[in-house]
């Protein structure tokens, strides 16, 4: 069965860390080069290839969360993700630096 193609939209998925994800495997370069210019100032890094499942939040404080899971889990998507000061955040935000 074919991958299902998701367009790069980078989203905001943190609380107390600033995190940003989109739906898909995308090339991890240019996902860096969106986050960066969608989340100025956050300093992300360490991009990285997850499969993620969208679960109900029972603290009511979000409307879902993302949990990481294996390839193959029922409800499973792949998401392309960073985070704050992840690895080579300074290569990724050196335009920002200046």
């Amino acid at each position: 069965m074919p991958q299902k193609k998701y367009q790069l939209e980078v989203q905001s998925v943190g609380s107390d860390t600033y995190i940003a994800m989109s739906k898909g495997h995308h090339d991890l370069e240019e996902f860096m080069v969106a986050a960066v210019r969608e989340c100025p100032g956050w300093f992300l890094g360490g991009p990285q290839h997850k499969w993620c499942k969208t679960v109900p939040d029972r603290s009511g404080e979000f409307d879902c969360r993302y949990v990481f899971v294996d390839e193959g889990t029922p409800g499973a998507w792949p998401a392309t993700y960073c985070w704050e000061f992840g690895e080579d955040y300074k290569r990724y935000n050196a335009e920002a630096q200046r």
